[in-house]
């Protein structure tokens, strides 16, 4: 059944939506190559990581909800796609410097992220 407005949605499986997107951002975030960074800039990058996925999948999280699926099936997908957004924002940071022609900025990113591919 579809839920009509936000407060029907349970609250156990949305801590369960947000922890899902918290463990895609550690995730992400471990899979990056930080060495030549410095603590801040880790911390940063983990944030960015943590906004991303909890963003996404609570939206996901909530538009599957709205669309009638279950909850299980909801934070599944939404963990899922969640994760994969921090990939699609590496993604479109390699499309935009290459459309750009920064040809220093592409290979930087790159070198920074070839194992998120």
């Amino acid at each position: 059944m579809p839920f009509n407005h936000f407060s029907e949605i349970d609250k156990t499986a949305s801590i369960i939506a947000a922890i899902a997107g918290v463990w895609g951002a550690i995730l992400s975030f471990s899979r990056r190559d930080c060495k030549n960074h410095n603590f801040c800039q880790k911390c940063l990058f983990f944030v960015f990581d943590m906004i991303v996925n909890v963003g996404i999948t609570m939206l996901i999280y909530i538009g599957c909800i709205g669309y009638g699926f279950n909850e299980l099936t909801s934070v599944a997908i939404a963990g899922f796609l969640g994760h994969q957004g921090t990939r699609s924002i590496y993604l479109m940071e390699l499309i935009i410097a290459e459309k750009l022609g920064a040809k220093a900025t592409f290979e930087e990113i790159k070198r920074e992220g070839d194992d998120k591919l």
